[in-house]
């Protein structure tokens, strides 16, 4: 196994130990949305955000729109730290387009929201995610979903460019797909 691999699944690992769900037998177990959030964090490690927007007595913010159950979940990952930061999870659940965040994470009954709100948030250097196909073919910068009972993720990688953002070459290394 390459070195990003064991560093990138070694990281996601120790982070499934410490969920407090465990099984009888001891065993980490995890929800599927827990995955989800525990890859999406994953993800933002290894991107890059422009120097002028990491200032490290803010939090690092993961904005979710109205998905009550994904949002439940990230609560695995509030608190720990990312780009030197702590982690706060933000609930979207108005119409209003949340842009002091670095993530954003969009389910899929969103879409329409984001197509009215993708030319403000193309400017701007915020990681748009989603979990819904339909976003990411709308230009969303990640995909994460289940494939072949193991999740994956995609990545538009002119998208992420035109924000302003850098995800490393090491990560995309295990994207499921990477558009050019």
């Amino acid at each position: 196994m390459q070195p990003i691999k064991k560093c990138f699944f070694g990281a996601l690992c120790l982070l499934v130990s410490m969920s407090p769900i465990a099984a009888a037998d001891d065993r980490p177990v995890i929800e599927e949305n827990q995955g989800k959030a525990l890859l999406i964090y994953n993800i933002a490690k290894f991107t890059d955000w422009p120097a002028a927007t990491a200032r490290s007595d803010t939090p690092f913010i993961f904005a979710l729109w109205n998905d009550d159950a994904l949002a439940d979940a990230f609560k695995i990952i509030e608190g720990l730290e990312t780009q030197g930061r702590k982690i706060r999870i933000n609930r979207q659940n108005k119409d209003s387009l949340a842009v002091d965040c670095q993530v954003i994470i969009i389910p899929k009954h969103q879409l329409q929201r984001f197509n009215k709100a993708k030319d403000e948030l193309d400017k701007l250097p915020i990681l748009t995610v989603t979990t819904a196909p339909k976003v990411f073919e709308a230009g969303a910068m990640v995909l994460v979903e289940v494939v072949d009972d193991h999740l994956s993720f995609s990545v538009n990688l002119p998208a992420v460019k035109a924000s302003g953002l850098e995800i490393s070459g090491n990560l995309l290394r295990h994207a499921e797909e990477v558009k050019f």
